[in-house]
């Protein structure tokens, strides 16, 4: 896809974090470009070269039907961290690491003086990201720095289209669906009773019409809100 758009050098791969389909596709840079830097944060590295790597790659195969056999786990080979620059002479990144929120090893990257930022999975178009991995107090934490780092910036997810509105569109719904978990908590209503609020929140009604996979993954979500909010409890 790349090269329809240009026959440049690629200078740089950056992985948001270790979810397979953020990295997997290092292997395609490094077969062109043996010395390609690929950039990520230490806990992205880690990961993949202690399982998550095999984990993605078997994962991958299962599910395309071994489309992607012959795809060699490649891990990053440069760690990044918060507030580093990276500097591609007209264009510099800089990283931003707020901690846990769709997984423990997040960056989100912006454009230096473009107010344009990329937020890997820290927030969806139009769908919720897993979160398995993550934590949506931490996802909150995320925005109000991200907010504050960058504000009024155009915020481009790596599921979805681009927009101003995309971390206050994620932050409602995940809203409604955590204070939902909370107040089940408060009531000792388990998490049935987090599902049956969440479900009757209005954030969450707004959004569930235009949510990829809304009906399929929200008694998920909402039993991982309730365990993170009880764990918080005490």
């Amino acid at each position: 896809q790349i090269r329809q758009i240009t026959p440049s050098p690629i200078v740089a791969v950056i992985n948001t974090h270790y979810h397979g389909d953020h990295w997997l596709g290092n292997h395609a840079f490094v077969n062109e470009n043996p010395d390609v830097p690929i950039y990520a944060h230490e806990k992205t590295m880690s990961a993949i070269k202690t399982g998550q790597g095999q984990f993605w790659t078997n994962l991958m195969e299962r599910s395309t039907d071994n489309a992607t056999l012959g795809t060699v786990a490649t891990p990053p080979n440069k760690v990044v961290a918060h507030g580093d620059v990276l500097d591609f002479g007209d264009t510099q990144i800089k990283v931003h690491f707020y901690g846990t929120a769709h997984t423990p090893s997040d960056i989100s990257l912006e454009l230096v003086g473009k107010n344009i930022v990329h937020v890997g999975d820290v927030a969806m178009d139009n769908r919720i990201a897993f979160m398995d991995d993550g934590s949506f107090r931490g996802t909150f934490k995320n925005y109000d720095a991200l907010e504050a780092a960058v504000p009024g910036a155009l915020w481009v997810p790596a599921h979805g289209n681009p927009g101003k509105q995309v971390l206050a569109h994620n932050r409602e719904l995940f809203e409604g669906i955590y204070q939902s978990a909370e107040k089940a908590v408060q009531d000792m209503s388990g998490q049935e009773g987090a599902k049956t609020y969440a479900l009757a929140d209005p954030r969450v009604q707004k959004y569930a019409p235009i949510t990829k996979g809304f009906d399929e993954n929200i008694g998920k979500y909402s039993s991982l809100a309730y365990l993170e909010a009880e764990s918080a409890s005490f």
